[in-house]
């Protein structure tokens, strides 16, 4: 039967928590009150949502919105093709900033831009609410397909998802553009869908693709350091070697998040520099970026729990 076992000293606990079994304590020792602490967990059609905070915000309303949409991907039946973390030596909030534009892309991402569109309206958020009639074509035409794909963004801005086109005819993150694994993952019945794309504050983004699907967690580990880690997911019986080739599978994102590495701390640079002066964002290419920073604010202003993350249930 499986236990949980500490390395260190050989506590053993029964997998919900209890201590079971504590070598060389003294005999009025209370093993009920050293078992391991509990946390909030969700698991949302595959991915495992936890939180750390006592009480859990609300997830009830971003399950109901999100569980269609990923519900195609049918990440249960998914597996970890590979992992990838990478510490940057930047702020958390310049991490998140990064990634909520493509300004940046044309000249810093060569092999994401064969595939990821450089649309500043992809990676945006207009003030409005409004869907420009290219976007909403392809919306259209996925939910005609039974694809749930419509831009859905929370009222207070935390989580927002929309199934956006890729650059051309692009079907994957690869660098021709073709598919990276030949055995799907879920049932998207369109090859050329795109890419459901998930952001959920403070802490996971996520593509989620016809033949794969890669979540994305950023996780702050100091003040000038933070650690984004990269799951590649394929079908439970996808092969490697055969289904798929892994370095193939992968490139793309791992040139582009090194790519952000660069920048991200190169940014991070400037603004420690005694002479630095922000700078006004770009309303057309950064209204994203805006998106977040309004958002963050207001949790700082209401004092609002920033403490949910989300893993990949492997």
């Amino acid at each position: 039967m499986a236990r949980i076992v500490c390395p260190y000293h050989q506590w053993t606990y029964e997998l919900d928590g209890r201590l079971l079994w504590a070598r060389d304590m003294p005999s009025d020792f209370d093993l009920p009150q050293h078992g391991l602490k509990a946390i909030n967990c969700r698991d949302l059609n595959g991915l495992v949502y936890i939180c750390l905070a006592d009480e859990a915000p609300d997830f009830e309303a971003f399950s109901q919105l999100a569980a269609p949409y990923l519900q195609v991907h049918d990440l249960q039946n998914a597996r970890v093709a590979h992992t990838s973390t990478i510490v940057e030596k930047a702020n958390w909030k310049l991490v998140w900033e990064n990634n909520r534009e493509c300004y940046h892309c044309e000249s810093n991402h060569p092999s994401l831009c064969r595939s990821f569109p450089l649309d500043p309206e992809v990676a945006g958020v207009r003030p409005d609410g409004s869907t420009p009639e290219r976007l909403q074509a392809h919306f259209t035409r996925c939910e005609d397909a039974g694809v749930p794909a419509q831009f859905r963004i929370d009222e207070d801005g935390q989580y927002r998802l929309a199934r956006m086109p890729l650059q051309g005819n692009a079907v994957s993150y690869t660098l021709d553009g073709e598919a990276g694994v030949k055995r799907p993952l879920g049932h998207v019945g369109l090859p050329d869908a795109g890419t459901l794309m998930k952001f959920h504050y403070p802490s996971t983004w996520g593509h989620f693709l016809p033949d794969q699907s890669m979540t994305f967690r950023v996780t702050p580990i100091g003040p000038m350091e933070t650690a984004v880690t990269t799951t590649w997911l394929v079908h439970k019986d996808a092969v490697e070697g055969v289904d798929y080739d892994l370095d193939r599978l992968t490139t793309v994102w791992l040139h582009t998040n090194d790519e952000d590495r660069v920048v991200v701390e190169n940014n991070q640079r400037g603004i420690e520099s005694p002479a630095y002066v922000p700078g006004p964002y770009s309303p057309e290419q950064e209204s994203g970026v805006s998106q977040f920073v309004d958002w963050y604010c207001e949790r700082l202003r209401t004092g609002q729990p920033m403490s949910q993350i989300a893993i990949h249930q492997s």
